[in-house]
């Protein structure tokens, strides 16, 4: 009986030694590799309803995740009276955890749109649906499931070009666990594991849920820093992991004109179904790092590594797309470009990473969202924004009734 309670103290003491271990790896990585997301049925992964930390890998900001799975406060449902909604959809550069909540460019936008006169004595909500690694077939799923009930006046989709491309691609992608679409007989159609495999679903649900344990997180990004060591981009070698650089020239490859494709699809879809609600819609394209470079040697440097003419190929094909299906899109790269040549700033980078790359700072995202709120503000001007109350007809008439 001394030797059976033995080994059971013994097993109980292993067992308490591992749960120890466990919750100290667990407060390793909660504070060095804060994790905000869950997995999502119908997207894949999102963002974990009431989730909170300290994020400090890149950048520095306090998360906190809405009771609704996005970055925010909670918004009231339906819209109050008096308030125009602004929700943008996107991928990290939206949902941007690198800087404050309020240093967003989805903050910005709801700061400095209700300055617009065709909006005087209302109050702007901005909302950031942004998810990091979202392609645009996610973003078009998050506005069905999440965006409407919000009721929004407007619309903007942010489509990330360094990766967005490869992002829709069934093809191309190498993270599966969400939703793709090919071109079928001419119709968008849902295909990939995630949407025809149950049990490859099942396993995304283990890989995004089981993961609330944060030791695969802390093992996985360990072995990231040790394996990169300090080998991180630089101006002689501008080349970031995550982005893919095919994208600054017409593709060749049949997987490449097939993935622009199926993107420039999703995109049109996405307007298509914000006009069939009533609201503005708005296609943003963000920038890459090396667009916007402050100092022009760099980037043409670059540019001749590539042998392409410049740098804005995808951009202006997204514009094109824009005009041929009837609406707005405003590139952001080149008034960047502009901007932080003229200002000799990086928009992009941390005091944490190498400056001029990875996500936007508090600097990118103050420029981005002036560029966007203005380009809004001439939208509702010209009386596009049905739900914001405003119709060009009457500013013309006012004059003429106060005399």
């Amino acid at each position: 009986m001394k030797k059976f309670l033995g080994i059971l103290a013994l097993i109980g003491f292993g067992f308490g030694l591992a749960l120890g271990v466990a919750d100290i790896g667990i407060r390793i990585a909660n504070r060095w590799f804060p994790y905000f997301y869950r997995y999502d049925a119908y997207r894949g992964w999102g963002l974990n309803p009431g989730a909170h930390g300290r994020y400090d890998r890149e950048g520095e900001s306090y998360v906190r995740i809405n009771a609704d799975g996005f970055r925010g406060p909670d918004y009231a449902r339906p819209k109050p009276p008096g308030v125009v909604r602004v929700a943008v959809l996107g991928d990290s550069y939206v949902e941007a955890i690198q800087v404050a909540e309020d240093k967003t460019f989805t903050a910005v936008i709801g700061r400095e749109l209700a300055n617009c006169p065709a909006l005087k004595g209302k109050r702007v909500e901005a909302l950031n649906f942004g998810v990091d690694g979202y392609g645009t077939a996610q973003e078009l799923f998050s506005l069905r499931a999440k965006v409407w009930s919000y009721q929004p006046d407007i619309v903007v989709l942010a489509i990330f070009l360094g990766n967005d491309i490869r992002n829709n691609s069934v093809v191309l992608e190498g993270d599966q666990c969400r939703p793709f679409f090919i071109y079928d007989q001419g119709r968008l159609r849902l295909t990939g594991p995630f949407e025809d495999s149950p049990s490859f679903k099942l396993w995304c649900m283990a890989r995004f849920d089981y993961r609330d344990l944060r030791l695969l997180d802390l093992f996985t990004n360990t072995w990231e820093i040790v394996r990169d060591g300090h080998g991180g981009p630089t101006p002689e070698h501008p080349v970031e992991r995550a982005i893919n650089y095919s994208i600054y020239s017409p593709p060749i490859e049949k997987s490449w004109q097939d993935a622009w494709q199926v993107t420039e699809g999703l995109i049109a879809a996405t307007h298509d179904e914000v006009v069939k609600h009533g609201a503005m819609f708005l296609a943003v394209t963000e920038d890459t790092g090396i667009q916007v470079w402050p100092d022009p040697a760099v980037r043409e440097k670059f540019i001749k590594q590539l042998h392409v003419p410049d740098l804005f190929y995808p951009d202006r094909r997204i514009a094109a797309l824009g005009q041929r299906d009837g609406f707005a899109v405003l590139n952001l790269a080149q008034p960047l470009a502009q901007y932080a040549e003229q200002h000799h700033v990086f928009l992009h980078g941390f005091y944490n990473t190498p400056m001029g790359f990875g996500h936007w700072n508090a600097a990118g995202h103050a420029q981005a969202g002036a560029l966007i709120t203005q380009k809004l503000c001439l939208m509702i001007d010209a009386g596009e924004c049905r739900g914001c109350g405003f119709s060009p007809d009457a500013k013309q008439e006012k004059p003429a009734s106060a005399q």
